[in-house]
C-alpha cells in the first residue's frame, strides 16, 4: 500500500525544475542568447549605438522590466538642506583692570666715554676716578655696558 502524500511530493519535485528554470530569467534561453549577441557587438564595435542597444534587449531579457532602469548618478541627488547653527551668544561680562604691574627699571647703560668718564643711557654723567666711574650718590659697579651706580 501506498502512502497518501508521495505521490503529491513526487509531482511537486518533478515541477521544481522547470518551474525554477522558468522562474529565473537569467537562466532562460532567451537570455543567453542575447547575453552572447552582446558580447559580439562589444568585441565588433564597443561603444556603438548597437551595443547600446543590444544592451538594453539583453537587461529586458535577462531581468525583466524595460531596460531603461539605470543606477542613479552620486551627483543625481538632491542636495542636502543644513539649516544654519544657531548661536545665542551670553551677554558680556564685564572684565576687570587687571592690576597695574610694577614698574621695573632697567639698569642704565653706557653710551659713549672720554677720558674723564662716561655718560650713561639716563644722561647721567659718570666721572672716572682711576678704574672707577663716579656718580652723583657715590662710586658705580659695572658689567659690561650696565652700570648700577647707589
Amino acid at each position: 500500500m501506498r502512502s497518501p502524500g508521495l505521490f503529491p511530493c513526487l509531482a511537486l519535485a518533478a515541477l521544481l525544475p522547470w518551474q525554477s528554470a522558468s522562474a529565473d530569467p537569467l537562466k532562460s534561453e532567451d537570455c543567453g542568447a542575447r547575453l552572447a549577441q552582446l558580447d559580439t557587438a562589444r568585441k565588433q564595435a564597443p561603444g556603438s549605438a548597437e551595443v547600446e542597444t543590444l544592451r538594453h534587449q539583453a537587461t529586458r531579457a535577462c531581468l525583466g522590466g524595460g531596460g531603461d532602469a539605470r543606477r542613479p548618478a552620486p551627483t543625481a541627488r538632491a542636495p542636502l538642506v543644513v539649516p544654519p547653527p544657531v548661536v545665542t551668544a551670553e551677554p558680556a561680562q564685564p572684565v576687570p583692570p587687571a592690576p597695574p604691574s610694577p614698574a621695573i627699571e632697567r639698569p642704565p647703560v653706557v653710551t659713549s666715554c672720554d677720558p674723564a668718564g662716561c655718560w650713561d643711557s639716563n644722561g647721567t654723567r659718570l666721572n672716572r676716578a682711576g678704574p672707577q666711574l663716579i656718580g652723583p650718590r657715590g662710586a658705580c659697579t659695572t658689567v659690561g655696558t650696565t652700570v648700577h651706580c647707589p
